[in-house]
């Protein structure tokens, strides 16, 4: 070989291989464009007076929390306007211009299925924020989301509902909500088509359960909830109460919601009080789940119809119900539950069926009167006094009242805590009418209250 040919051999072995084109990476998001309560990139960002700037929707819930601080500063808040921070969203704009484009609603709601079936709450979490993202107003795309969820609503809202029940944050549970949100109104039409079998009824228990979360979750537009509430009048009103009551408490949550709605008209809502098996299937489904909905729909259909509803609700059985709740419920539904036991008291009714089951309604109200908000404590003074004291009132009642652990005391601390004067007129009634049948039944009267501390008149 002539040295010709050797020098080329070894020029082609000093040619390097082309490299194989490596697309760059997408820029990393800067930290002043996420939310620092979410730590999600802002989709509207607006600033307090401090010059924190946040997440419209994630400071709205901070403030309607009744918080007056600045969640990053912690200093207190001369105002709370919310002023938008046109530059911040601009460069937010910007920045997602860079970034490869996003997936589709069809191909986000596959991965949230996949990640749903397997387990997987990170994927699942992403999955939904990536759709809440689509339907944000600046977006443009809730139709096309409302669409895809729309294409198969058998698999996609049982996986929004799982992760609406047990996702990872409070926002993204909130944006799984907001998104079956986009869908609501077409789920009604499960609540009254035809068909029959146990296929039926998980349909029907799906659409409930998702009706009922976007009626009663926060961070859901009012407008979206005033157009779900449409939709479901514009049905058969029957039918759907009927199907509201035999899908439990999820059902009563929307019965309350509709009892609630500045958009239903008067006749609705009276025609849903006026059910005659209204009351009793609320109190079947208090009793069988201890559902606060429950409580909070009784109280509603009383607010809409008064003495009827209250004979109704007395009828159906709802005291023995009532006191269970007082007794073992969280505390707001306790104090709505106190305030049926002091309707129901108002009426003859009432008052003869809280007398029949005294030692147990006695022993609930007056076990939680000072574990309650004041509005609490003075439904269950009310409750009590209706039913000892005013017109004679009832000797079982007050004899159940004096056997109550610590009467005396609690009673005492509601007279001297903040409440108002008729309330301290009332709970004085009820002291003498505790300490006078304590003297009948040679029970020493001195004031004794072991873990109460207060000043005794």
């Amino acid at each position: 070989m002539d040295a010709a040919a050797i020098a080329g051999q070894q020029a082609r072995r000093r040619i390097r291989p082309p490299e194989p084109l490596v697309m760059a990476a997408a820029p990393p998001t800067p930290a002043a464009f996420r939310c620092p309560i979410s730590l999600e990139v802002m989709r509207s960002p607006v600033s307090l007076p401090t010059g924190a700037t946040y997440d419209r929707a994630s400071i709205q819930r901070w403030l309607d929390s009744g918080h007056r601080t600045c969640p990053a500063t912690r200093l207190p808040l001369a105002s709370t306007d919310l002023v938008p921070n046109l530059l911040l969203r601009r460069l937010i704009h910007l920045h997602a211009a860079t970034l490869p484009p996003s997936p589709s609603p069809e191909e986000v709601l596959s991965q949230l299925a996949a990640a749903d079936a397997d387990g997987e709450p990170a994927a699942a979490e992403k999955a939904v924020r990536s759709l809440a993202a689509k339907i944000a107003p600046e977006k443009g795309k809730r139709a096309s989301v409302a669409s895809a969820v729309s294409a198969d609503l058998d698999s996609a809202v049982p996986a929004l509902l799982s992760f609406a029940k047990g996702g990872a944050g409070a926002d993204a549970r909130v944006d799984a909500v907001r998104v079956l949100a986009t869908v609501a109104p077409e789920l009604v039409s499960y609540l009254t088509g035809d068909g029959d079998g146990t296929e039926k009824r998980d349909r029907v228990n799906m659409a409930v359960e998702a009706l009922a979360a976007v009626l009663s979750a926060e961070g859901i537009a009012e407008e979206a909830r005033e157009a779900l509430v449409l939709a479901l009048l514009a049905e058969d009103l029957g039918r759907v109460v009927t199907t509201m009551l035999g899908a439990g408490a999820n059902g009563a949550a929307v019965l309350e919601a509709i009892l609630t709605s500045p958009v239903a008209d008067a006749d609705a809502k009276t025609a849903i009080a006026d059910r005659p098996e209204l009351f009793p299937d609320l109190v079947r489904i208090l009793r069988d789940a201890a559902s606060p909905a429950a409580i909070r729909c009784m109280a509603a259909a009383v607010q809409v119809r008064g003495r009827p509803a209250r004979a109704s609700m007395v009828r159906a059985g709802a005291i023995p119900a009532l006191a269970l709740a007082v007794a073992a419920a969280p505390t707001a539904a306790a104090e709505s539950a106190l305030r049926l036991l002091a309707e129901a008291a108002r009426c003859g009714d009432g008052k003869a069926a809280i007398a029949a089951d005294a030692a147990e309604v006695a022993a609930a109200v007056m076990g939680r009167m000072i574990r309650v908000g004041p509005a609490g404590r003075e439904a269950a003074v009310v409750a009590l006094w209706l039913s000892c004291c005013a017109g004679g009132g009832d000797r079982r009642m007050r004899e159940a009242v004096a056997s109550a652990p610590e009467a005396v005391g609690k009673l005492l601390v509601v007279m001297q805590g903040d409440c108002a004067p008729t309330t301290s007129r009332m709970a004085g009634e009820l002291l003498r009418a505790v300490r006078m049948e304590q003297e009948k039944k040679g029970v020493a009267s001195a004031y004794d209250s072991r873990t109460i501390h207060v000043m005794p008149y």
